[in-house]
């Protein structure tokens, strides 16, 4: 019988684990969506473990990925938006941003 409560224990820890992936979004627009040129977008990734260690420069390089795919090296209404995937010890942070060309 133990073995029977050990297996469902472990079965239980392993769900909770696996569904523990909440999420929250935050987003903000630094000036007008209303342009003409060529749209671009970007992302950036990384990772923090137990809300002490936060990812830096997420922003800067999706600013870097942005002016690199314009030729001009220009853009203009850059709309960003950070998400933050919460799992059991670790949480993912993740900066999109989309842009005009100019």
């Amino acid at each position: 019988m133990s073995k029977f409560k050990w297996l469902r224990a472990a079965g239980l820890g392993l769900a909770m684990i696996g569904l523990s992936g909440c999420v929250f979004v935050m987003s903000g627009t630094v000036s007008s969506t209303a342009a003409k040129g060529n749209t671009v977008s970007a992302e950036a990734t990384d990772w923090g473990i137990l809300h002490l260690s936060v990812p830096e420069d997420l922003t800067s390089k999706v600013n870097g990925q942005l002016t690199g795919a314009c030729p001009s090296g220009k853009v203009s209404n850059v709309a960003t938006e950070l998400s933050m995937r919460e799992f059991f010890l670790a949480q993912m942070y993740t900066v999109s941003a989309t842009a005009v060309c100019q």
